[in-house]
């Protein structure tokens, strides 16, 4: 299994500040881009990785199930990458806990719910999934 799927590790959070280095992609403003790599796991995602935030699909534009894009920037940034290298769906599920966690950070209860079980329809849908 790919170092990311777990944890983030002493070893990459050494000399993390903890803070995401961003910015938007002229071409696509849905999307972001990385400026420095984002600690994943025991690695990291790599410079430049581009990912569009929390994608909620039409639930964007509901009140209950609305999930908030870019409220989660290190969350989805990093769900989205293990989601890109996830080889089967043991790792799709783990990068799905791993993001439930994520967004705990920051986040409240009833977000980490809906996002974890937004990306959990989208497993089963097999949006993401490179497998």
């Amino acid at each position: 299994m790919n170092s990311c799927f777990q944890k983030e590790t002493a070893r990459v959070l050494a000399d993390w500040d903890g803070t995401i280095k961003m910015r938007s992609v002229r071409s696509n403003l849905n999307l972001r881009e990385l400026l420095e790599p984002l600690p994943c796991g025991d690695d990291f995602v790599p410079l430049c990785f581009r990912w569009n935030g929390s994608s909620s699909g039409i639930f964007q534009f509901g009140w209950v199930f609305n999930f908030p894009r870019w409220k989660h920037p290190i969350a989805s940034c990093r769900h989205d990458w293990r989601c890109a290298i996830a080889k089967n769906k043991e790792e799709r599920r783990i990068a799905d806990e791993l993001f439930r966690e994520d967004i705990g950070i920051g986040g409240t209860k009833w977000e980490q719910r809906k996002g974890y079980w937004g990306v959990r329809l989208g497993a089963l849908l097999g949006i993401g999934n490179n497998f």
